[in-house]
């Protein structure tokens, strides 16, 4: 029978006023974690995305990634189960590998999946702040984060959904409407690791 594991994920740098508690089955790929964690910080997804426990690096690899000296896992075919986690260990995801967004995944609790709930997962349970900024580094989020304190500047971003500017105050987190788009939007990034290859 499956497992709900319940994550705390924080932004690097970022832990005390962006992070999100996100539950998923244990039966759900190492990858769809990853998909998970970039659909609840906001991400497009438009970059690659590595998952690193213990001495193991899961990612997705193209052809064209021929360049990696590092042997990776298949994180598509490698179930969370698979890794014997135990509460307290810690993954860590680096996505961007331009800009160096990384994330600290902890898991904090395993729980019996209730019968016929499989549905329901994966699924935000807590969170704060907004997210991350597409082709944004996180200098730049700091340098926003600072100017919102100190001056309350909000900057304004190109919101590819409402395809307008938008102000994105980073404080902002609705964990209501959060789940109304999660699983979209995971199966949204899902689609586009995946199609790929």
């Amino acid at each position: 029978m499956a497992d709900v594991y319940k994550f705390r994920v924080n932004l690097c740098d970022f832990e005390d006023i962006i992070w999100r508690d996100i539950e998923i089955t244990s039966i759900s790929s190492v990858a769809k974690l990853g998909y998970s964690v970039l659909a609840s910080f906001e991400s497009l997804a438009n970059h690659l995305f590595n998952i690193r426990y213990n001495d193991d690096l899961y990612e997705i690899v193209f052809d064209d990634d021929a360049f990696e000296d590092e042997a990776v896992i298949d994180p598509i075919e490698t179930k969370l189960s698979d890794l014997k986690l135990s509460v307290g260990d810690i993954l860590m995801m680096v996505y961007d590998y331009g800009a160096g967004w990384e994330f600290e995944i902890e898991l904090l609790s395993i729980t019996p999946m209730k019968k016929g709930a499989h549905a329901h997962y994966p699924y935000i349970v807590d969170g704060k702040g907004r997210g991350i900024i597409e082709d944004t580094s996180p200098c730049e989020l700091a340098e926003i984060v600072e100017n919102t304190d100190k001056n309350e500047i909000i900057p304004e971003i190109w919101d590819v959904y409402l395809m307008k500017m938008i102000k994105w105050d980073y404080r902002l987190f609705d964990l209501e409407y959060s789940n109304m788009i999660f699983k979209k939007d995971v199966r949204r990034i899902q689609h586009a690791y995946e199609k790929m290859l």
